[in-house]
């Protein structure tokens, strides 16, 4: 497991990408992987272009892969990350074993059974939500691209000595 010291305080999570360049990318989530202290891709990002995007354009980067990433992809990221930001344990997965909303939290955390996570960051569904179950926060932050009335979204996560911020941005144009 990763373990990040505690200046990281932003945390970008973004999924399902599904671009073929880095240029594709909403101006807007650059911008935010300029600015965040660490960026979470959360699978299906379909590119070594933008994989060299974000790890070359973030501070810190954490990537899994998806169903839509070629094998030379899945060949070289994992399918799962664990990481530690101070006392918090953060999972990343994207789970390409569910379908459609609703998600099956169970299965998730079945794919975490050694260390149970504080927090899920996940993608597959391209439905941007926060809920809780069984005391782990699961967060999608939605699709990173805008598709007919879909809009592109990510999450932000902050984090402080004394609170915790997160906070879902659609991109509406």
């Amino acid at each position: 497991m990763k373990t990040f010291d505690s200046k990281i305080s932003k945390i970008l999570i973004i999924s399902d990408t599904h671009q073929q360049s880095y240029d594709s990318i909403d101006i807007e989530i650059k911008k935010q992987i300029i600015n965040s202290d660490l960026v979470v891709h959360c699978g299906d990002i379909t590119s070594e272009d933008v994989i060299k995007g974000i790890t070359e354009n973030s501070k810190n980067s954490i990537i899994v892969h998806g169903n839509s990433d070629p094998q030379n992809i899945r060949n070289n990221i994992p399918d799962k990350i664990l990481f530690q930001i101070n006392k918090f344990i953060f999972g990343v997965i994207h789970p390409f074993w569910g379908g459609p909303p609703p998600v099956d939290y169970d299965l998730i955390l079945e794919q975490f059974e050694e260390i149970k996570p504080n927090f899920i960051f996940f993608g597959h569904t391209h439905d941007a939500h926060i809920e809780e179950y069984k005391g782990t926060t699961f967060i999608n932050p939605g699709q990173g691209y805008s598709e007919f009335i879909i809009p592109t979204s990510f999450c932000l996560f902050e984090i402080s000595d004394s609170s915790i911020s997160i906070n879902i941005k659609k991109i509406l144009r």
